[in-house]
């Protein structure tokens, strides 16, 4: 079984791992409002986006795109520097929106067509207060486009190795469904799996197909195969709270989850390649 390595601390609510084309690990902490670069020495920030920063992807032309909650992190605790939901571009120090008027953004992600699909929970982890979570889909021009509506907390989304598939945690279903992509829309979702314990959050999948799927409550990482069978459990701490992953490394075979309760980045070394993302794949 593969064990954690500590890659960095001291990053407050972690979130939104990318490793980046030209060989940089960047992550998004919610409670700080900033992009931190990871490596050797201390973290540094690149960019303020104040806020709450929660998923995080890279585009063709290297600008960084930010699923910006407005400051939403935990059980409804908020951000010291508050800033509206939406859809931010960060280009070097430089932080825009693309779009503007939304609930609580969490987490995006290219899709084959060249557009931003990304999800809204609408509001704060907390069961009693929900919302039907959305997932939409954003263009780069910023046309707007509201796929689906309904999920208990939307979350973690990506595209697997079939791409006509998307697949969208539902955090408070403790499930991950899968959304047929049929001429820009989607259709209706179905199963893939359950997360036992914990709620799903942030994913990623290796090149073989296997979804590696953060579960909050669980302290783990839990591997799915492509029938939605649990195949193995990365353990990240008894009183860990890990909140996303992605592949990176030299030679694409490690695998970094952001830990939001010890404010680290924690690292797997693994012995397969992730799937490249769109729109590099």
């Amino acid at each position: 079984m593969a064990e954690a390595r500590i890659v960095a601390t001291g990053l407050g609510f972690t979130e939104g791992p990318v490793w980046t084309r030209d060989g940089r690990l960047l992550v998004t902490s919610i409670s700080h409002g900033a992009i931190y670069e990871v490596g050797d020495g201390e973290p540094r920030v690149v960019a303020a986006t104040r806020g709450g920063p929660n998923g995080m992807t890279e585009g063709r032309d290297g600008a960084l795109y930010v699923a910006q909650n407005g400051g939403l992190y935990g059980m409804g605790e908020r951000s010291p520097d508050p800033s509206g939901g939406g859809i931010q571009i960060v280009e070097g120090h430089s932080v825009r929106y693309l779009a503007e008027g939304l609930d609580a953004p969490n987490d995006l992600c290219f899709g084959p067509d060249g557009r931003l699909y990304f999800t809204d929970p609408r509001g704060a982890a907390q069961p009693a207060e929900l919302k039907p979570g959305r997932v939409y889909a954003l263009s780069l021009d910023g046309r707007l486009e509201l796929l689906a509506e309904g999920p208990r907390y939307t979350n973690g989304i990506a595209f697997g190795p079939d791409a006509t598939e998307l697949y969208v945690a539902e955090t408070f279903g403790q499930r991950v469904l899968v959304y047929p992509v049929r001429r820009g829309g989607l259709g209706e979702p179905r199963e893939f799996c359950r997360t036992d314990p914990g709620f799903p959050d942030g994913m990623c999948f290796d090149e073989h197909g296997l979804l590696y799927l953060a579960t909050t409550v669980g302290h783990q990482i839990q591997v799915f195969d492509r029938d939605g069978r649990c195949v193995d459990r990365l353990p990240c701490g008894d009183d860990s709270m890990p909140t996303n992953c992605c592949f990176g490394g030299p030679d694409g075979r490690t695998l970094f989850v952001t830990e939001s309760r010890g404010e680290r980045v924690l690292a797997f070394d693994l012995d397969v390649r992730g799937l490249p993302l769109f729109p590099f794949r």
